[in-house]
C-alpha cells in the first residue's frame, strides 16, 4: 500500500472487496444476503476503509486479500 499512489488505493481495495463479495455470494448458493452485507459495509459505513487501512498496518506480512477477508469475516460473518 505504501508504494501505491493514494488515488489508486481505494480502487485496489474496492477490487478486493468486490471479489470477496462475489465469492461470498457463490459460497452462499447465490443467496445475496452475505454479499449485500459486505457491499453495504464497505460502501456505506463510515470508517470502513480506515478499518481496512488499520488492519493492513497491523498485519503487514499478510497478503491484502487475506487481511480484507479477515476484516470482512468480523463484520459479516
Amino acid at each position: 500500500m505504501e508504494r501505491m499512489e493514494p488515488d489508486h488505493r481505494f480502487t485496489f481495495i474496492a477490487g478486493i472487496v468486490e471479489g470477496l463479495a462475489y465469492a461470498r455470494y457463490a459460497r452462499d448458493g447465490n443467496n445475496p444476503q452475505g454479499m449485500a452485507c459486505i457491499n453495504n459495509w464497505f460502501y456505506r459505513q463510515d470508517g470502513a476503509v480506515d478499518q481496512i487501512y488499520l488492519a493492513f498496518g497491523e498485519f503487514p506480512d499478510f497478503p491484502p486479500g487475506a487481511v480484507v477477508s479477515a476484516v470482512l469475516s468480523q463484520v459479516c460473518g
